[in-house]
């Protein structure tokens, strides 16, 4: 039998699952898909900030690299220089010739802080024009000169492009376009500010890049060079290689978080850089963390209050019923709830419902019920009274001691068998189980009977399993059987055959009885299944053999449970199986107990 959950547990159950699951689910996944979306999405955006950041600076110096080579391509300057060189031209109109060509394509573009140019063989003349009225000058001669005529002395014209003192500069040697005569150097300073022009910066992030190699550093926030991002800065730096292109690297700190981006162009090697505070990239999630644990701290309350409303309006009163109804179980009738008051209405009719029925079943039990066994116990006395089992008994041994002197040996038969089957049926020792084999006696006995009543028309047959002798049965089952196959089988045909079959499978006893006769038609079928049922109509009530058959069938089911019981079939033409079905094992601590179905009847007058 399937053990029951009891209705604490469900409501226990369905409270944590309709509430605390789908609150708990949802936090787990807004905390985690959408850490994970807001991670993936921020990481995104700094990545595609660097690149951008990237281009545009890139960009504007391959601009710059663009200016230098169109001065060459021009040819103002390498004309000037040959008209010079031929005599044509004196320094002075050498001079003016340079500066004016420098002017003109540098001075009103703000991109560039300063343009210089020096010839091949004049290095420490200078020709120039910058933006604002500074000290450039000197510091070109003391920062940028060297590293200039150290790539003029390099016999390229392709564009160099240096980081000097957190300065950036775009230094070109320049030739003659018809036969490639290197004639000076071309020196162009940028100003950083102007190469992020048209790029809107995030002001969250702090951005830096290299120029070919990490030693030197374009940041465009001071910061970047504190104490507590020197760190993650020196992490970045070591990832920066030449040999890297289009890839972006991630270095994470304790606070800080870093990306770099690598890529090559024509002229040089570009490193951007991006430098992050974790607490400003996810300032969304933790937002989404508050909302999340606020909604928590508003759970939880909820659920605290629904335990409670569930235990104190809905197990604990339950439980009081639960408690009394035992109480009742084990004996204490009239008992009645009492103590505190039940929390809500329902409850409440259900302690006055109850209280009222434990008064009305005690009512039953003290007059009622006393006054039916007190007469119960009058017409048994009175029944034994009339025929005592012992006189009986004694008046059958009488007349068959008579029987015998005279030398009837079948009357003398006759009447054992009818002791025996008396004794049986009136066991005065009250068994409720007795052996199969003690069983097939009484069932001899009543067959020897009915032999000597029909003689050469009643024909019995035995097919018993001999190792199932000893297993227990209730007694009276086989006998009303026999009866019955006597009365609706043998006695409508001329002769008839009985057959007692016992035997089994690998769980069930089967006690079987199959008698010859007439066909069963559907209706008979039909009233046999009502009696066996108990839902025969009165006149069939009345009848000796229908009580027989319901009665073997309803002790059966009483004992063993409702799938075990009497059937009665058809099996062939002209005969019927009246089948016991009975576990093969019977424990009787372990018996099924159901409330016998009680048929009333008015007592004729």
């Amino acid at each position: 039998m399937r053990k029951q959950v009891s209705l604490r547990r469900r409501l226990l159950f369905m409270v944590v699952a309709f509430w605390m699951l789908p609150v708990i689910s949802i936090y787990a996944f807004m905390t985690l898909s959408y850490r994970k979306d807001i991670i993936e999405k921020t990481t995104v955006l700094m990545e595609e900030s660097l690149k951008n950041f990237t281009f545009f600076n890139a960009q504007r110096i391959e601009e710059a690299i663009d200016a230098s080579k169109n001065t060459s391509y021009e040819q103002i300057i390498e004309k000037a220089w040959k008209k010079y060189q031929m005599g044509y031209f004196t320094k002075t109109e050498l001079y003016r010739e340079i500066t004016g060509n420098l002017t003109s394509k540098f001075y009103n573009n703000n991109r560039f802080e300063i343009a210089v140019f020096y010839l091949t063989e004049e290095p420490d003349r200078i020709y120039y024009t910058r933006q604002k009225q500074n000290n450039y000058i000197d510091i070109y001669k003391t920062e940028v000169a060297k590293e200039a005529q150290l790539i003029s002395g390099q016999n390229t014209s392709d564009a160099q492009v240096r980081i000097i003192n957190g300065r950036i500069y775009v230094i070109r040697n320049l030739y003659t376009l018809r036969n490639y005569t290197k004639f000076g150097t071309l020196v162009l300073e940028l100003d950083k500010d102007k190469l992020v022009d048209g790029i809107s910066l995030n002001q969250n992030y702090e951005l830096a890049f290299f120029i070919n190699n990490n030693e030197s550093l374009i940041s465009y926030d001071k910061q970047l060079l504190e104490e507590e991002q020197r760190n993650i800065l020196n992490k970045v730096s070591a990832c920066y290689s030449t040999k890297v292109n289009r890839k972006v690297m991630r270095v994470e700190g304790q606070i800080y978080t870093g990306l770099i981006y690598q890529q090559k162009f024509n002229d040089f090697h570009f490193g951007g850089i991006l430098v992050a505070d974790e607490n400003v990239m996810y300032s969304e999630l933790k937002r989404l963390y508050m909302v999340m644990l606020t909604i928590m701290l508003v759970s939880i309350p909820i659920f605290i209050y629904m335990l409670y409303f569930v235990s104190h309006h809905i197990t604990r009163p339950m439980s009081r019923m639960i408690d009394a109804a035992k109480t009742l179980e084990k004996g204490d009738i009239g008992m009645q709830i009492g103590g505190e008051p039940m929390p809500n209405k329902e409850f409440d009719v259900l302690q006055v419902s109850f209280n009222q029925m434990s008064s009305e079943i005690k009512y039953l039990f003290d007059y009622a019920y006393s006054e039916k066994l007190a007469r119960k116990d009058a017409k048994i006395l009175a029944l034994q009274s009339q025929i005592n089992p012992h006189f009986l008994n004694n008046t059958l041994e009488m007349m068959n001691w008579q029987a015998r002197m005279a030398g009837d040996i079948t009357v003398s038969k006759m009447i054992e068998a009818l002791g025996t089957l008396l004794n049986y049926s009136m066991d005065r020792s009250n068994r409720k189980m007795i052996n199969l084999a003690e069983e097939l006696r009484c069932v001899d006995a009543y067959c020897y009977i009915i032999s000597m009543r029909f003689g050469k028309r009643l024909m019995i047959e035995k097919e018993v399993d001999n190792t199932m002798l000893q297993i227990q049965v209730p007694q009276l089952i086989l006998q009303p059987l026999i009866e019955n196959a006597v009365v609706h089988g043998v006695e409508t045909v001329k002769s008839g055959t009985i057959r007692i079959k016992v035997f089994h499978d690998e769980e069930n006893a089967f006690l079987q009885i199959i008698n010859s006769g007439k066909d069963m038609t559907r209706e008979d079928q039909e009233r046999i299944q009502r009696i066996l049922d108990g839902s025969q109509n009165p006149e069939e009530k009345e009848k000796h053999e229908s009580l027989g058959i319901y009665n073997v069938n309803e002790r059966i089911k009483l004992i063993y449970g409702e799938e075990y019981g009497l059937t009665i079939r058809p099996i062939g033409p002209g005969e019927t199986a009246s089948t016991i079905t009975l576990p093969l094992e019977y424990d009787p601590n372990k018996a099924v107990t159901k409330t016998p179905n009680l048929i009333w009847t008015k007592s004729k007058k």
